[in-house]
């Protein structure tokens, strides 16, 4: 809001009215009032200065308002005509002495005295802003006085609670609420203070009565979704967000905290999608660079979320948890030694945050530092002894300097505090494999399973751990699940048919003994067994075989598609042909091969085989 005079009357009328009581008898000790000459520019610059600002030329009317104010100093309307050109400008800073000399020409002003505060207000100096609305609003309870407007209240109640008046500036909004019914941004300022001192109950009914106001008001839906938000009201929460992006597509705020809301939901993908659209909208948006990144972190994107965790951090350089994250980024892309140095930053900024030591774990493991993982986690306990994660951490690292005991201890201890977690009964029934407790290993391995039936290693794992135990059936069972969940891998069904054939020579001799005792059809029935099971064995032989030959063929394919990418490079475009067909020939099946040798005959002028080999690739492509 602006108090903005339209000024009718030339400055020359106003200055000849202003100098009559300024004028004294006897004053050599005074500066003398302007001469007529000085008049009469200043009030043609204030004439000229009027008709820019009405035709919208804005530096001209400073210019022209500025050569008024210098010529005629001692009149109020050139410095309240400055300021208010200054304030559209948006320079609030540069209005603010323009507006106090006004004042201090003519004081009490009630329009002066606005703009005044107002210009404080926008100029980020609220507490320097007060004493002046405080004097309008008294004034204004006086019975010859109008009352303030609503608009005068609402930038009054912002001042207020911008140093920490809130109930005060509650009391203003609610009063200004009343005089203006039908002004949803005067509620959702009103509920803004609430939602700020986490009155979520209070905030709600406000925001939603603003919304039912004016449907079309973006901001009352951001903040009825941020208050939703916060009391787990998810699914409001994301239909007034959603309604707010769409109202306003270019809205930052609005992309921000639907993307953060997402977040809280488990949908990163989607809600990267609207923080990237948030830090396009607004650079400068408190939080929007580290939300961005964890979202980016959180689905597996670590290079992509560095350099957003890198400007997080250039605009708040002391941000531990940025620091933090960005240290584990680093880390979890394979740069833990420059992960540990942002690390160690971020631990000088919070030295009692535990997840700061847990992921400098992580950094010294994955460098190898074993000890000085151990030190790590063993400090992070001591800050959070209650954490499965951490005592699953330190286990793996007592595992890595070959402690079995101290491992098992604390492996044990985490799937105790969380039976839900799969990784502690995996790498116990590893450890148990390695140490030779083979039951334990098996009974842990299942737990593992049990909580990720997907797990395809786990599964093998376990039936090889059967196997050693004996215990062939339940071996048979485990390794049948892997090679479904590994089919390309030959490992699980070289297993599998071990245990095949350990099984059929069981029925051999079953059948031997059936016919020891003279039972006859049972000892064909275990022959009959034995039989099967040694067909199913030489199958899952020849198929591990096959497997075995593709896993080495891809493998020659893909140096020799190497090699012939350095030669294309180097322009030795028949050599590269040569090592793209010998790539052809040791896997038929690798569609990359074929359409680097398509590049190379093109180069060669040979398009109809370069056709017949892009074919082949799409064809491949196609059946994968």
């Amino acid at each position: 809001m602006k108090v903005d005079r339209k000024h009718t009357y030339t400055l020359l009328i106003a200055i000849l009215a202003a100098l009559i009581p300024l004028l004294p008898a006897q004053a050599p000790q005074k500066p003398a009032p302007p001469n007529r000459g000085a008049l009469t520019r200043a009030d043609a610059a204030f004439r000229a200065g009027f008709a820019a600002r009405q035709a919208g030329n804005l530096p001209e009317a400073r210019a022209r308002f500025a050569e008024a104010a210098r010529l005629a100093p001692r009149i109020p309307e050139a410095h309240e005509a400055l300021g208010a050109v200054l304030g559209e400008l948006g320079k609030p800073a540069e209005a603010i002495p323009e507006f106090e000399s006004a004042l201090k020409l003519k004081p009490a002003d009630q329009a002066i005295e606005t703009n005044l505060a107002l210009a404080c207000l926008k100029a980020g100096e609220p507490g320097r802003a007060i004493p002046h609305f405080e004097a309008v609003f008294k004034a204004s309870q006086k019975p010859v006085q109008h009352p303030v407007d609503p608009a005068f209240l609402q930038a009054y109640a912002r001042s207020l609670a911008a140093v920490g008046k809130k109930a005060e500036a509650i009391a203003l909004l609610e009063t200004s609420v009343e005089r203006a019914e039908g002004r949803a941004d005067l509620l959702d300022d009103l509920g803004s203070l609430y939602a700020q001192s986490a009155n979520w109950k209070q905030a709600q009914p406000i925001f939603e009565h603003a919304v039912a106001m004016d449907g079309s008001y973006a901001p009352a839906r951001v903040h009825l979704g941020i208050v939703l938000r916060n009391q787990k009201s998810y699914d409001a929460a994301l239909s007034s967000l959603a309604a707010a992006v769409n109202l306003e597509p270019a809205n930052a705020l609005a992309h921000f905290e639907y993307g953060r809301t997402l977040a809280a939901v488990g949908q990163d993908e989607s809600a990267t999608l609207h923080l990237e659209q948030a830090a396009k909208l607004d650079p400068n948006l408190p939080g929007v660079q580290n939300e961005l990144a964890m979202a980016l972190q959180r689905t597996g994107r670590q290079q992509e979320a560095i350099p957003w965790f890198q400007k997080a951090i250039e605009r708040d350089p002391n941000n531990p948890g940025a620091m933090t994250n960005l240290g584990l980024a680093l880390t979890l892309s394979g740069k833990a030694k420059e992960g540990l140095v942002y690390l160690k930053q971020a631990q000088s900024a919070a030295p009692k945050d535990a997840t700061i030591y847990k992921d400098e774990g992580v950094a010294h493991v994955q460098l190898s530092a074993f000890d000085e993982a151990i030190g790590d986690f063993q400090a992070a306990l001591a800050l959070d002894p209650n954490d499965p994660q951490l005592h699953y951490d330190l286990g793996l690292a007592y595992k890595f300097k070959d402690r079995a005991d101290d491992a098992i201890a604390e492996l044990v201890r985490a799937g105790q505090m969380d039976r839900t977690l799969e990784d502690p009964p995996y790498t116990l029934g590893i450890l148990y494999m390695q140490t030779g407790r083979l039951d334990e290993a098996a009974a842990e391995l299942k737990k593992a399973v049990a909580l990720r039936p997907g797990n395809g290693d786990a599964w093998a794992i376990l039936g090889s751990v059967l196997k050693q135990a004996s215990r062939l059936d339940e071996a048979a069972e485990a390794l049948h699940k892997a090679v479904a969940l590994m089919p390309g891998q030959p490992g699980p069904a070289v297993t599998l048919a071990a245990v095949l054939a350990s099984q059929a020579s069981a029925a051999l001799a079953e059948a031997d003994a059936a016919d020891a005792s003279g039972d006859k059809p049972k000892a064909e029935s275990e022959r009959a067994h034995a039989a099967q099971l040694r067909s199913e064995t030489a199958e899952y032989r020849r198929h591990a075989a096959e497997l075995s030959r593709a896993a080495v063929n891809r493998q020659k394919a893909s140096f020799a598609m190497n090699a012939g990418n350095q030669l294309l490079l180097r322009g030795q475009v028949a050599d590269a042909v040569a090592r793209y067909q010998e790539a052809v020939a040791a896997d038929p099946t690798f569609a990359q091969a074929h359409i680097q040798l398509a590049a190379a005959y093109d180069r060669q002028g040979r398009s109809a085989d370069s056709e017949a080999e892009r074919a082949k690739a799409s064809e491949l492509a196609a059946v994968k």
